[in-house]
């Protein structure tokens, strides 16, 4: 019989790039991964690097798309009948708390071996674990055994931007109403500071990290309710009456596009910024008269030197229910790799690798990663661990709204918002 040596490095060839060998270990291959995610910009890296994927792999991702409240009402349900819906998913990092009390998701390191990797912030992998590995615990859950549930891809954090053609970069709130002092002139118009006030998330997202640096909490670690405190009350006094009278008229309406549309077309100086707003608009040539003007650096200081930057990660996760979860696994390892988070990056996703973020290259390209690594390496502040928060959220968001519009003091504001915070935490079986 001829035999047709020619035959085997044509098959191997074949499957290779069919992507049909699987690792040692691995399982045969599904169809398809389904992932639900939300629809909007935090998908734009995940969908530039899914084509490398399936041509590496040989295995689809079949993206479901929702918005955002009902992405999480498709999750809880899918979640409470074990449904087999979904292979992997994106969640908020606030939905954390719901997800990991209600063992919804499967752990990466008992189940699958997961080791940390030096290349990724500390901070990432402790957004990602439950029970939450420092401030406070939600009852019935500190006797359960921590474990790593999720693991990031957008890494979303706030930080600071302001003009470096006509003010120094800040380290502290001193800075800044030195900076917005020197530059402030309505009559131009050139605001000194631009604030994301709307009532809410959008409030509260801009003030907790002024809150935080001055030494203010909402809750101790027993979740006593401590937001009633001078350093709270100064906080609020220094947000709602002394950056805001270097801010245009209005920002208690303000959400985000607002205040990126006010830097971007040079009416204003300085203010938060999350990196979307950056790549989407502020640095935009087709929409920004700012372009190479904008400076980027870690959010400023309070009175004791506390820097506090705020987290809003989206996590990739793999639900119980999935019938492909050592393939969903594989795909976590392979999107959160140093290998893939730099066309991640290129394609418009928001990377949260130390390897990333403090390349030289890419900093040139992406003029704000580093205040981004400078932020996550703080570390950066996460909303406080319980299903409640968007409860005191709304809550909180109200009053502070208030203060900034003027219909409450800063200290009314505090009084009622702590009250009421400890009124719907009772409520919620958080005391006896």
């Amino acid at each position: 019989m001829r035999r047709r040596w020619w035959i085997w490095p044509v098959i191997a060839v074949l499957l290779v790039t069919s992507g049909a060998l699987a690792a040692p270990g691995l399982p045969a291959k599904p169809a398809k991964l389904t992932m639900a995610v939300v629809a909007g910009g935090e998908t734009k890296g995940l969908k530039a690097i899914l084509p490398l994927w399936e041509k590496e792999m040989g295995v689809k991702i079949d993206l479901v798309e929702f918005p955002y409240p009902t992405l999480y009402e498709k999750l809880v349900t899918a979640f409470q009948a074990n449904a087999p819906t979904f292979d992997l998913l994106i969640a908020d990092d606030p939905w954390m708390p719901k997800f990991g009390s209600e063992g919804w998701l499967v752990p990466l390191d008992s189940t699958f071996g997961y080791r940390r990797d030096a290349d990724i912030f500390p901070v990432v992998y402790d957004l990602g674990s439950w029970p939450p590995p420092r401030g406070p615990i939600p009852p019935g859950e500190a006797g359960k055994p921590r474990r790593l549930y999720a693991i990031t891809l957008v890494g979303n954090v706030e930080f600071f931007m302001y003009r470096k053609d006509l003010v120094s970069a800040p380290r502290t709130w001193d800075d800044v109403v030195a900076n917005a002092r020197k530059v402030h002139d309505p009559r131009k118009p050139l605001y000194g500071f631009v604030i994301r006030g709307a009532k809410g998330n959008p409030v509260i997202s801009e003030f907790t990290p002024v809150l935080l640096s001055f030494g203010a909490r909402i809750f101790d670690n027993n979740w006593r309710v401590v937001l009633n405190s001078k350093q709270a009350v100064d906080a609020l006094t220094f947000f709602a009456k002394t950056l805001k009278q270097y801010a245009p008229p209005g920002v208690e309406n303000y959400d985000a596009a607002e205040r990126a549309r006010e830097v971007a077309t040079g009416r204003a100086a300085q203010g938060f910024i999350w990196p979307a707003e950056i790549t989407d608009i502020v640095e935009n040539p087709s929409v920004s008269k700012v372009v190479g003007k904008m400076g980027y650096t870690l959010a400023p200081a309070g009175p004791g030197g506390k820097h506090a930057p705020l987290m809003g990660n989206w996590l990739l996760a793999i639900p119980k229910g999935s019938r492909n979860q050592r393939w969903a696994y594989e795909f976590i390892l392979w999107a959160t790799s140093a290998r893939i988070q730099q066309p991640y990056a290129l394609g418009g996703g928001i990377p949260f690798r130390k390897s990333v973020l403090m390349n030289a290259e890419m900093n040139k390209k992406f003029p704000f990663f580093r205040a981004m690594a400078d932020s996550l390496n703080a570390p950066a502040e996460w909303r406080p661990r319980t299903q409640e928060w968007f409860a005191v959220e709304a809550i909180l968001g109200t009053h502070v709204n208030a203060a900034l519009a003027g219909l409450e003091t800063p200290e009314e504001a505090i009084t009622k918002a702590a009250r009421e915070i400890e009124s719907h935490m009772k409520e919620a079986g958080y005391y006896r």
